[in-house]
This record gives structure tokens, sequence and C-alpha cells, in this order.
């Protein structure tokens, strides 16, 4: 079956009506419902069971899924205690009513953009697969933590999180084209890539380097370093660093643990050093960072 996608021109910004970070502390299945607006779901922690219609997703860390209106959804497993989401509930606007396309269709798309530069600036549709695992996952949480500090900080205008909810969609429609061909070739490089990136994912939180990566692969330390940088436009330091520290965004943001035992948790023993490197990437400091993003409403239920 193709993949399928919501196709829509952004030229005004989405309405945003609801949004929070779900943590649950229990085994707990997700309610039956069906509502008249969009949600996106981004998995932060554990494994997020639900069905649209009858359609089932695993959720997991990183991965996106977009829920259509007055289509029923609800859990068919038992999440487990520490399972976590972000969330939040959209409408476009009324000028801007979505499409569904398959993917022959997307590739199409983005085909003629990639041919003809000048079009591409002067593009406001976006592309929004119902359910991926985006491939920079952490540019999605970093919005998706502004997103719900606007909507609780009461902002003078009254449109600002609406720019915000728009700015994610752009985001994700963003990096699904640039990596659309990589996906759907499913070259050997694009092969021996996503294992790299994934055994990197799964051991993120360990004390990691490049020289540990290119020994677990077999491969010459330069000739990873080369490959890596070809294949994702990041080195494999970077990539580590990005993996660790959006793990200590999540944890300052949802725990009160000590700058020190965040540090370790994600494979730094030099809290020192951990800092540096957290400001230099963020520009503001770990408890700069905390006290940034402490309006984020969570929910459980």
């Amino acid at each position: 079956m193709l993949k399928e996608y919501l196709h829509a021109s952004l030229e005004q910004p989405v309405l945003f009506t609801l949004g929070g970070k779900f943590v649950t502390d229990i085994h707990w299945t997700h309610m039956k419902r069906s509502m008249g607006d969009y949600e996106m779901i981004i998995g932060i922690h554990g494994t997020l069971y639900i069905q649209c219609e009858a359609t089932a997703f695993e959720v997991k860390p990183g991965d996106v899924l977009i829920l259509p209106p007055h289509k029923v959804h609800q859990g068919y497993k038992e999440c487990q205690p520490g399972t976590s989401f972000y969330w939040f509930h959209f409408l476009f606007p009324d000028n801007s009513a979505p499409v569904i396309i398959n993917e022959l269709e997307v590739d199409r798309h983005v085909k003629v953009i990639q041919s003809k530069p000048e079009l591409y600036q002067k593009q406001s549709a976006v592309f929004l697969p119902f359910f991926s695992a985006p491939h920079q996952s952490d540019r999605l949480t970093i919005l998706f933590n502004q997103l719900l500090d606007v909507a609780s900080a009461h902002y003078y205008h009254s449109r600002a999180v609406d720019f915000l909810a728009t700015s994610i969609l752009i985001e994700l429609s963003e990096q699904m084209i640039k990596h659309f061909h990589l996906a759907s070739d499913q070259k050997n490089s694009d092969k021996k890539i996503a294992s790299i990136l994934e055994w990197i994912r799964l051991n993120s939180l360990e004390e990691m380097s490049t020289g540990k990566v290119a020994v677990h692969f077999n491969y010459n330390r330069d000739y990873l370093c080369r490959f890596f940088k070809k294949e994702t436009g990041l080195t494999v330091q970077e990539y580590i660093h990005m993996l660790k520290l959006s793990k200590a965004k999540d944890l300052l943001t949802l725990s009160n643990e000590s700058i020190g035992n965040i540090s370790r948790t994600i494979g730094f023993q030099d809290e020192r050093y951990f800092m540096r490197l957290f400001k230099q990437y963020e520009k503001l400091t770990p408890s700069e960072y905390r006290k940034a993003y402490h309006r984020i409403p969570l929910n459980k239920e």
C-alpha cells in the first residue's frame, strides 16, 4: 500500500487549539474518541500503542503521528509506565484545506521542487506524512518545547502559538522533502547508514565516540567520518552530541534531577564539559533552559 501524506498550502498559520506533554506512571491505554481537529504526536519515551480506524501504530521515541479529524482513534494495547509524548491539536486555515496524496504524487512534487531552485524559495506548501520517523526529531522536540511554553505564557500577540505550531509542520515537511529519496531508494549505502544511526541511538547514553562506532562496525575511522558526513550532513560526534543533549533536555523539563546527575545519565562524567557543550549547542546553560520551559503543561490521563 502506498504511503499517504497531507498536502496543504500554509500562506497563513494553522490554528493551535490545545497541547501538552503526556506522561504516565501506570499501565495505561489511550481512550477511544473522535475529534474535530488534527492532532500531532511525537514520542518521547516508551511506546504509544494507538490505532486510527483500522490502522495500528507503534509510536516510539522520535516518531511522529498525525491523526486526522473525525476519525476514531484508540489504544489497542497497554503502554508501560514511563511512556510519554508531546501532543497538540490544530486546524488548517479555511483557505488551506489539505488534500491527501500518495507517495508517488509526493515524489513528483519533490522532483519539481529539487529541479527548479527558483520555485523552492516561493513554496508555501507542506507535505506531511501521517506517520514518520524524522531523521532530526530533536529539532521537532525543541519546537514542541517552545510551543508548549508559549501556549502557557499568555503572550500579548494572540497568534504567537499559531506561528510556532505552523513552524513544527514546516520543519516536519522540510525533513520529509530532504530525505524523501533517501528513504524510498533503499540503496545499500542507505541501509548501512540506517544501521549506524540506529546503533548509535540505542547506545547514545553510554560513553560514546567516533572511534567506538568505527570499531563496532569494523570500519576505518576516517572512512566512517567521510561516509557519515556525506550521508547525514553531520559528523559522527555531532550526531552523538545531538542525541545526548536531546535526552538531557527531556530530563531538564521532566525531572528535578541535578545537573550533575543528568550529565552522568547521558554519559558525561565531567559536569563542566557537559555544561559547556550544552551552552555551545543550545545557546543557554542547562539551568537557563530548565527555567525557560518551566511552564510546559503535563497531563496523565
